[in-house]
């Protein structure tokens, strides 16, 4: 029987293998990273947040998102919004990945991660947490004009743990490595009907 000499085929052999170990698609803008199916890191306390706080970017715990959530239990982490737009100035779009902590009870939080791309991945900028529902709970997180956009949940206006008729927006922008507040914050009418972001 004829056939290749057995280091030939060995050699094709380990070609297909390490064919089959490259990327099937390389991600070139981070419309492409996959955030359903993502590492986050975390810091701080879990709940009692009153306020927007920005986190240590070196907090050595990490949560997993598997389509989306990180458990079947509570507490539960799970992705609430991607967004896309220039939000450190540089005319590049960079993701805004809003991930609500589900307690399977009352108390409630949201953390906001902002991604840019950077060597053909997502590489976080800054995250941040915020209060919980009418204590400065997350309203809304966009951008706008080259800076992030927050709103929070007025806590002076609050009608019970749950809700505000309120909202107060803070302009970010990027500087030094970090979102710095930036001008007068603003207010704005809540629909109590109305679902955040």
């Amino acid at each position: 029987m004829f056939g290749y000499p057995l280091p030939v085929r060995a050699l094709a052999a380990a070609i297909v293998v390490l064919g089959s170990l490259r990327p099937a698609h390389a991600q070139t803008s981070i419309r492409e990273v996959d955030f359903k199916n993502h590492v986050y890191p975390l810091s701080g306390p879990l709940l009692g947040h009153d306020h927007l706080q920005w986190l240590d970017l070196s907090g050595r715990r990490h949560f997993r998102l598997v389509e989306g959530k990180d458990s079947p239990r509570s507490p539960t982490f799970e992705l609430s919004s991607v967004q896309y737009a220039d939000v450190t100035g540089d005319g590049k779009e960079e993701a805004i990945v809003v991930i609500h902590l589900n307690t399977g009870g009352t108390q409630q939080s949201d953390y906001i991660y902002v991604y840019a791309f950077h060597n053909g991945e997502a590489a976080l900028l800054a995250y941040c947490y915020t209060g919980d529902r009418a204590y400065s709970g997350l309203y809304g997180a966009y951008g706008r004009g080259g800076q992030l956009v927050v709103e929070l949940n007025d806590p002076s206006k609050s009608q019970g743990d749950c809700c505000s008729t309120r909202f107060i927006r803070t302009k970010y922008a990027w500087r030094d490595g970090k979102f710095v507040p930036l001008g007068r914050r603003e207010y704005g009418p809540i629909r109590l009907e109305e679902k955040p972001y």
